[in-house]
């Protein structure tokens, strides 16, 4: 009987990974508000019309996604439909490997659990933004899959990849620098733990690092190739994030609501360490895999800092939810002496991801509401009536630009000499400078407005005031979120 249904287990899990993958797939693509900013479409498309990183677009981030989006533009040349497509791919990939890595701890069942939690809670930690983080989470999971800490030697082919998945990140987001240090870091730690030599530890930091240098080489290959300098690439990168206002000015903290969520999703986190100092004092070596997940899911979460969103922790989701069905795996095995009980836990737990679930995915029974997609949405008819007034072959230049006003380029199909966000702790002496002098050697014969808009006239006095002297207001734009004004070049 119990052989039997073994063999029933693994057609269980894989027919219950498709029906959800299939269901969330659908309700992403179809149903659920997006937030498809421009760093998934405005910028693929500067890029693809010849702007260069870091000399015409200006960015903190090394901005890999964008680049990556760039080739795929050949074959979906629509913006908003290839940022719809590239998400949905993204969090099909990463429900299937969070049920590989429930699957190799926790059997079949913990596999199809992991799935059913990070199905269950990606709204709730949006999921619809299709942010860096969505490219990270993938990679953060290979390197849960693929690492193993009690391999008494790891090949050289599987330490250069593994090093190749870490810079993979690294070039993804920087932050991503903490997650491959502790990577490195918790290796070696297990090295000296299993009592492997220190010229293996050592050849093993060695191939790993060379692995995540491959990256890197890749993307300044492609910067020196598109005639960017490296001047430009460390200002924004390194120099602009060390010296610029960003911790202050765009601090940003959880508010109660959301503090609540996470903890509810953290509920068995506690269990899992209890798990792991179990395992420990058994001296049962699999709670150091364990302890690579607790760190993971640590460092992992640093990305929400300083300017906290819930969007910030969709790559900590899947390894919550594979430390999550640890614990339950433990207590549901055949001859755990408690596992009517824990059955019962499981039962409600799986309820209570349910009803979250049922919240979160509430607008798919909404089929005739008009879909909202945020940063774009409000856009449409803005750009519409900014054609209407300009005419065919004019074009815009926006001033504050941001994350819910950018796209308006691409709308309107108007591309910048120089593009940056108008963001306060963007606007910082180099770039205003830079912003004025594009403006004064190829004025744009119109510019669109949203006065008041992150303080602007307070913020960047010396643009506002350029503006005033050399445009009128030749009409008010109607704009879903806020006052926004079409100026006209003075003769």
């Amino acid at each position: 009987m119990i052989e039997k249904r073994r063999n029933w287990l693994p057609l269980l899990a894989w027919s219950g990974l498709a029906v959800l993958i299939v269901f969330q797939a659908w309700a992403y693509y179809c149903r659920l508000p997006l937030s498809l900013g421009p760093r998934m479409i405005l910028q693929p498309w500067l890029l693809q019309n010849g702007l260069v990183l870091y000399e015409n677009i200006g960015d903190q981030h090394i901005i890999l996604p964008p680049l990556l989006l760039v080739p795929l533009r050949l074959l979906v040349p629509d913006g908003l439909q290839l940022a719809r497509l590239v998400l949905v791919a993204l969090i099909s990939v990463i429900t299937l490997l969070t049920f590989l890595a429930g699957k190799r701890t926790a059997g079949w069942l913990g596999g199809l659990l992991a799935a059913l939690f990070f199905v269950a809670w990606s709204p709730v930690f949006t999921f619809g933004k299709l942010w860096y983080e969505t490219f990270l989470a993938p990679l953060y999971l290979l390197l849960l899959i693929l690492y193993d800490p009690l391999a008494s030697r790891h090949s050289a082919r599987r330490l250069l990849c593994l090093g190749f998945i870490g810079g993979g990140a690294m070039v993804t987001k920087q932050h991503a620098v903490v997650v491959f240090a502790a990577f490195l870091f918790w290796n070696a730690f297990t090295g000296w733990y299993i009592h492997r030599s220190k010229r293996e530890i050592l050849r093993e930091a060695g191939l790993m690092v060379l692995g995540a240098a491959l990256p890197f080489l890749a993307f300044f290959a492609y910067q020196y190739a598109q005639e960017g300098t490296l001047r430009s690439l460390w200002y924004w990168t390194v120099t602009y994030n060390l010296t610029s206002d960003y911790d202050t000015l765009a601090a940003q903290s959880p508010t109660a609501a959301q503090i609540q969520l996470i903890a509810s999703s953290f509920l068995l986190v506690p269990a899992a360490v209890v798990y792991l100092i179990d395992r420990k004092r058994q001296n049962n070596t699999i709670w150091l895999s364990l302890g690579w997940g607790l760190v993971l899911l640590v460092t992992s979460s640093l990305t929400a800092y300083p300017r906290f969103g819930m969007f910030h922790l969709q790559a900590t989701l899947p390894v919550l939810a594979w430390l999550s069905v640890v614990p339950l795996a433990v207590v549901l095995r055949p001859r755990n002496p408690g596992r009517s009980f824990a059955i019962g836990m499981t039962v409600t737990l799986v309820a209570f991801w349910l009803v979250i679930a049922a919240l979160a995915y509430q607008p798919v029974a909404k089929a005739g509401q008009a879909r909202k997609i945020w940063e774009y949405s409000d856009l449409v008819p803005l750009a519409a009536e900014v054609r209407e007034q300009i005419g065919p072959q004019d074009c815009i230049y926006i001033f504050p630009n941001d994350e819910a006003t950018a796209n308006l380029y691409y709308l309107t199909g108007c591309m910048p000499r120089f593009w940056v966000f108008s963001y306060p702790w963007y606007l910082v002496d180099p770039v205003e400078q830079r912003i004025l002098t594009e403006m004064e050697e190829d004025p744009p014969p119109w510019v669109v407005t949203f006065p008041g808009r992150w303080e602007i006239e307070k913020n960047a006095p010396e643009i506002v005031g350029y503006l005033e002297d050399h445009y009128r207001r030749e009409a008010e734009l109607h704009f879903a979120q806020g006052e926004a004004w079409l100026l006209k070049r003075l003769p």
